[in-house]
């Protein structure tokens, strides 16, 4: 019965976003996050997953179509999932919500939809926080996807208080992987770096020095967090992403970011980092989980 009412709800949204009818979005909203909420009470997972599913595929119309409004409301609808989702411990829909805050996030930022891309990546901090202290690393591990993907659409985009954007991506998933690094959880502390990098090559591209160091200085904190816990490879691979961003910098003219990149990397001079095959592989086995974890979440 729900299942029929879930389409039901999904063509209506669908059909309001093409009539720019923002009423109409929101009851179907409003609908499949009563029937995705019923779903995770009764830790029915696949179905649950399904109304995350159609409440993503609104929102991403939603922001297609310029209508800020009804993406937004499909924001707070996976909102209200993700508490559901928590609460019930159920991490595979969790991460699926997560996911979903940085698809619409992403699709927001590339339709220059400023507020709907600030409040996903906001949405995703926050989560991010809660779920490196409550040591879920895949949960903490898909937030830093979420925010690096919204990051560097936004970096992309030449859009005003573009740096100040991006630079709210890269604060919130240096407080992530910090707080990954803290509780050592290695796959998202590392993950955090790989999308901080990624999100300094996207800002270098546009010539957003001060985004650049931003980026840069959140990469050190969570390079140092994790040497305070002997986590080798994410202490390597912090290194290695100031290594790679001073020298792009460098190559750009962006003397700036160059200078930020070498001052962060200072406090790794002193460290006795292993460059080795094995640390390397780990981090190239966590990306590609990660590029298979956003690729399936599409």
């Amino acid at each position: 019965m729900l299942s029929g009412e879930n389409d039901q709800a999904v063509s209506k949204g669908l059909a309001s976003i093409e009539e720019d009818f923002d009423e109409g979005v929101s009851q179907a909203l409003a609908s499949l996050t009563e029937i995705g909420k019923e779903y995770l009470s009764e830790r029915k997972e696949l179905e649950a997953e399904k109304a995350i599913s159609s409440i993503k595929e609104i929102g991403k119309a939603a922001a297609l179509q310029g209508m800020e409004n009804a993406a937004v409301n499909a924001l707070l609808s996976l909102e209200k999932m993700l508490q559901c989702s928590m609460k019930q411990n159920m991490e595979s829909t969790t991460v699926r919500v997560l996911l979903s805050f940085g698809t619409i996030g992403k699709i927001a930022a590339e339709q220059q939809l400023e507020t709907v891309a600030k409040l996903a990546a906001s949405m995703l901090g926050k989560s991010g926080n809660t779920a490196a202290l409550l040591n879920r690393e895949r949960e903490t591990l898909a937030v830093t996807i979420g925010l690096g993907e919204i990051g560097k659409a936004v970096a992309r985009m030449k859009i005003p208080d573009v740096s100040d954007n991006a630079a709210i991506c890269a604060t919130c998933l240096g407080e992530t992987g910090k707080l990954a690094a803290q509780k050592t959880l290695e796959e998202a502390a590392i993950g955090a770096e790989l999308m901080l990098e990624e999100m300094a090559a996207a800002a270098m591209e546009e010539n957003l020095q001060s985004a650049t160091g931003s980026i840069a200085a959140s990469i050190e904190e969570i390079g140092k967090s994790a040497d305070e816990e002997e986590m080798e490879n994410a202490v390597f691979q912090a290194a290695s992403a100031l290594q790679t961003i001073m020298s792009s910098a460098g190559k750009r003219y962006l003397n700036d970011a160059s200078i930020a990149a070498k001052i962060a990397l200072e406090s790794f001079n002193e460290l006795d980092i292993i460059n080795d095959e094995s640390s390397i592989k780990k981090i190239e086995n966590i990306r590609e989980m990660m590029r298979a974890l956003w690729t399936d979440s599409k």
